[in-house]
């Protein structure tokens, strides 16, 4: 069964298959661990990065591939394209079709990135905002995107340079949760090395174009900074039963912590800066 806020001390379900990945997922359901809401609150400003490079118009179909709470979709359907969702969790889908349920024109439905359940050339646009990245089969994503994308739409995705202390930090704990579990390392990508990116899309007959936004993140400290991600976010939840049940919980924070204080920026309390990138897929001329 999957964990759940009702069972906090079950661990999490590694041999789950996602429906959104298709494979193994760190989270069973991004709706029954955490509190989404608040991880979706945060990256509107994202988001709005994400909407205004797709330009979105009046009437196009847009396909949101992760919509969690729909924030995204909601952007989309303001700016007057008929928006369709798709996300793993019901829990989440559901908070997005009721609160998008002023537009008619929008729908939301339960499927996998891999096997979109929608006819070839179905969408102007396809967005994501920093949903893909938690997938394991980046083939078939792209794939599947591709194929329902018209002649002459776009793919528009997000995803972390890589390299700063989040990311690094991110990195022990998923590493170390899933050692800790008898697991191979989890297929962790960014979705924002180019060079990468453009193999990717590129063996679909896709051409990319990859900008670089700074974005910056504060707290009081680095430990309330983990701790408080740890309360919200499902692969944080999910790693930190894993790990308690293993019984190294605290030294795996320890180590977290670390890497934070090592690249903190204010003296005073805790700021760490990062990138995200925006990515822009069109078909090659």
């Amino acid at each position: 069964m999957p964990t759940t806020e009702t069972d906090p001390s079950a661990a999490p379900d590694w041999g789950f298959v996602g429906h959104y990945v298709g494979r193994k997922s760190l989270v069973p359901d991004w709706g029954a661990l955490g509190q989404y809401q608040f991880i979706a609150d945060a990256l509107m400003e994202i988001a709005r990065t994400v909407i205004d490079t797709a330009q979105i118009k009046k009437g196009e179909a847009v396909l949101d591939v992760g919509t969690r709470t729909g924030n995204w979709s909601l952007l989309a359907a303001e700016a007057g394209a008929k928006v369709t969702g798709v996300d793993f969790s019901p829990g989440l889908l559901k908070i997005a079709r009721e609160k998008l349920k002023d537009y008619p024109d929008a729908r939301f439905e339960l499927a996998d990135v891999a096997k979109l359940p929608f006819v070839d050339a179905s969408f102007d646009a396809i967005i994501d905002v920093v949903s893909l990245m938690f997938g394991a089969d980046r083939e078939a994503a792209i794939a599947e995107m591709a194929r329902v994308l018209k002649p002459d739409g776009r793919i528009v995705w997000t995803g972390w340079a890589g390299g700063d202390a989040i990311s690094e930090a991110a990195k022990i704990q998923i590493g170390t949760a899933t050692e800790a579990n008898g697991h191979p390392p989890h297929p962790y990508s960014y979705w924002g090395v180019e060079d990468e990116m453009r193999d990717l899309f590129g063996a679909q007959g896709l051409d990319i174009q990859m900008i670089k936004h700074p974005i910056a993140h504060t707290a009081p400290s680095a430990r309330e900074f983990l701790e408080g991600i740890d309360q919200v976010h499902p692969t944080s939840r999910a790693c930190s039963l894993a790990l308690e049940k293993a019984g190294i919980f605290e030294q795996t924070m320890e180590k977290m912590i670390g890497v934070l204080e090592g690249r903190n920026e204010d003296r005073e309390a805790f700021k760490v800066s990062r990138h995200f990138v925006v990515g822009i897929a069109t078909r090659k001329h």
